[in-house]
């Protein structure tokens, strides 16, 4: 959309001219073909294929720069001034020897430093790099056209590197997303990318930065198009990109670093006996639980840090001062938590271990990150929700022996399935976690669980202010200001050929630019596009759409217009006053709508105008 810059716009349709000029705007069609730029937004497709070939490459090494960064900062602080080193991923050994207390006292003094450091390089330069980083390609896409500053991904990869390296517990993921994202968007802004086209590349950048660093092509390129939406709806028409950036990052990245999976896993571990599924089951529904409790955590201790008074690039270093204090009384919980997760995947870590990991773990992440700390938080939650199918392994072991379930079973399906219901990821998180650690035996008992826990989640956050870990996802593609100016087109082309179908106009948004004078035809028949404001006091005021509405003849809400918020309409949704009501109805139906918000007054039945 745009604002009209020189003449006013006049559509065929006479009636509707006057909601145009009001509003000051005019069809995006037009404006794109005046300048030239509609081609840019609707470009061939090999041409973008190929980009996103460069993307993967550009991927591949933002991830293998990170992990040497990330190595390269733990050798420095966390291994090298507190004496603690993390036990490594890929090869699965015994737990390593407990610390001793003359070394734990530097773990605080580390943990510290690294947030300082890290707080003032993000705040100083790049204060969007604060946090995990795939919220903010999330939120760029939806909100910011796919545009990211060029210092982003650079302030990222040392921040992140210094969290993570120093013992803060943070995940490689969101920062390897937001660098290459970042990457990308130079990229676009090199080519003069623009629109739906620069989203594209920020999905397909995102998908390769993933797929690089945790060797899982298909898994990420599908969570890239799932990730933008807490319902269950991806971005379809950006997946053939993020295959090739992702197919692409994997192979270069192989070429370096090897083809092998990320973790080790037991040989063997197949589904044989239906049975087995019930616990499955209890697992799906307790990883709901817990993926319900904890973005409400999180965002709840992120909230804390953020009313707290004093610089805010101190308050990293104040989350790693609790963290390392935390860590002092037990260290499997500093760093990202693979390798202590590979051991419970070999079976070498004991349920009080598992048990302390499943407790601290999502705690002290929400130290780390929450106090403005630089990481993602992908993988500390999927260690979470291994510890968790480790305890309930044992137990069912120790309950049920006959069921002879594999404990390594349990902790790889809980990976999964944690993820899967705190971030309403379950389709691209069971494949990427099966590419992950090469359990591909587990798919149908993974399926599941993740499902149950997606179910489950979903349904004990439903009006949370926190419903999932990532808050710039939008439920639908309806509630996403990226698709707005599509729709808009379409619209205004069915306006103005004077016959519009409700069931082709599907997002509310639409109507922002007629703001509701008189009543618009939709079809060829009695139903009309109206408008009625909600008064204080009225029959409407407080009540529901479906308490609303039921008795109201053929009329369908369309949008809720409460300030500058424009809602979704749904059964629940309460009206308030002051609200503008937009319905699909009949001149019977747009009467009694009048009636009940207050526009027609009962004593004599003269209709008040309907301001905007």
């Amino acid at each position: 959309m745009h604002r009209l810059e020189t003449a006013e716009y006049r559509p065929s349709t006479n009636r509707v001219v006057r909601n145009y000029a009001r509003v000051g705007y005019v069809p995006v069609t037009e404006l794109m073909e005046e300048r030239g730029v509609l081609s840019s937004l609707f470009p061939p497709t090999y041409r973008l294929l190929g980009v996103c070939v460069l993307v993967g490459v550009c991927g591949a090494f933002a991830a293998l720069v990170f992990d040497e960064l990330v190595g390269l900062a733990q050798k420095l602080l966390l291994a090298g001034i507190a004496g603690y080193q993390p036990p490594p991923t890929g090869v699965p050994a015994a737990p390593p020897e407990p610390l001793p207390w003359e070394s734990r006292w530097w773990i605080p003094v580390v943990t510290t430093l690294g947030g300082l450091l890290g707080g003032v390089l993000v705040y100083w330069l790049a204060p969007e790099a604060e946090g995990h980083g795939t919220d903010a390609a999330i939120n760029a896409y939806h909100q910011q056209a796919g545009t990211i500053r060029r210092r982003v991904p650079a302030v990222k990869a040392v921040a992140s590197a210094l969290t993570i390296g120093s013992g803060g517990i943070a995940g490689k993921e969101g920062p390897t997303a937001q660098i290459a994202v970042g990457l990308g968007a130079v990229l676009a802004s090199r080519l003069h990318f623009r629109g739906q086209e620069r989203r594209i590349l920020l999905l397909a950048s995102m998908a390769a930065g993933l797929a690089a660093i945790f060797r899982a092509p298909l898994g990420m390129a599908i969570f890239a198009v799932e990730i933008l939406y807490s319902g269950m709806v991806f971005e379809s028409e950006a997946l053939i990109y993020t295959v090739i950036s992702a197919v692409t990052a994997y192979a270069v990245h192989g070429l370096f670093v090897g083809w092998s999976p990320v973790f080790t896993t037991p040989a063997g571990l197949m589904f044989k006996d239906p049975v087995s599924l019930l616990v499955y089951a209890v697992l799906g529904i307790a990883a709901g639980l817990m993926g319900a409790a904890l973005p409400n955590f999180f965002y709840r201790v992120r909230d804390f840090f953020r009313g707290l008074p004093g610089p805010p690039h101190l308050k990293p270093a104040l989350g790693g001062l609790i963290v390392g204090l935390l860590g002092m009384v037990f260290p499997p919980i500093l760093g990202t938590g693979y390798g202590w997760m590979e051991l419970a995947l070999a079976g070498r870590l004991s349920v009080g271990v598992m048990a302390a990991l499943l407790l601290l773990k999502g705690p002290a992440m929400s130290l780390t990150i929450g106090s403005g700390g630089s990481g993602g938080v992908f993988g500390p939650t999927v260690v979470i929700g291994a510890m968790l199918g480790g305890v309930i392994g044992y137990f069912v072991n120790l309950l049920a022996p006959g069921l002879q379930i594999e404990p390594a079973s349990l902790v790889l399906v809980g990976m999964a399935a944690l993820f899967a219901g705190a971030a309403r990821t379950p389709i691209s998180t069971l494949i990427m976690v099966a590419e992950m650690t090469g359990g591909y035996g587990l798919i149908v008992p993974a399926m599941l669980s993740n499902i149950l826990s997606f179910l489950v989640q979903r349904s004990l956050t439903e009006g949370s202010r926190y419903p999932t870990l990532y808050i710039s996802q939008v439920p639908s593609r309806e509630d996403s200001p990226a698709h707005r100016s599509v729709l808009v087109r379409r619209a205004l082309r069915l306006l103005e050929d004077g016959a519009v179908d409700p069931k082709e106009v599907p997002l509310p948004r639409l109507v922002t630019l007629l703001r509701y004078g008189e009543p618009l035809p939709v079809t060829r028949g009695e139903a009309m596009l109206v408008s009625v404001v909600v008064k204080k006091g009225s029959t409407l005021d407080g009540r529901t759409i479906a308490d609303a509405l039921g008795n109201v003849p053929r009329t369908t809400a369309v949008a809720v217009l409460r300030g500058p918020e424009l809602i979704v309409p749904r059964g629940p949704t309460r009206l308030r006053a002051e609200d503008q009501l937009v319905a699909v109805t009949d001149a019977r139906g747009y009467e009694e709508l009048r009636r009940l918000a207050g526009l027609i007054p009962a004593e004599d039945g003269k209709m008040e105008e309907n301001r905007v």
